[in-house]
C-alpha cells in the first residue's frame, strides 16, 4: 500500500495511509485530505523528502512533465 497519491495536476498529494496522516504538522489529518503545492517542483520537493523517510508515493509519473 502506497503512503501518497499524487494527482494527475503534479500538484496535489492525496493522504492515502494512516501512516501519511501521521508525518504532517498541525491539525489532525484524516486518510483523503489533501495538499497542495504552488508548482511541481514543490511537489518534487515534498516527494523527494517524503521518499528518504521511506513513505511511498503513487503518481509520480505526473511529475515528469
Amino acid at each position: 500500500m502506497v503512503d501518497y497519491r499524487i494527482e494527475p495536476n503534479g500538484t496535489v498529494v492525496v493522504f492515502v495511509s494512516e501512516k501519511s496522516t501521521q508525518r504532517a504538522a498541525g491539525p489532525n489529518l484524516k486518510i483523503g485530505a489533501r495538499l497542495a503545492f504552488r508548482t511541481v517542483s514543490d511537489t518534487v520537493q515534498f516527494v523527494r523528502a517524503g521518499e528518504s523517510e521511506g513513505y511511498t508515493f503513487e503518481g509520480k509519473e505526473y511529475l515528469a512533465a
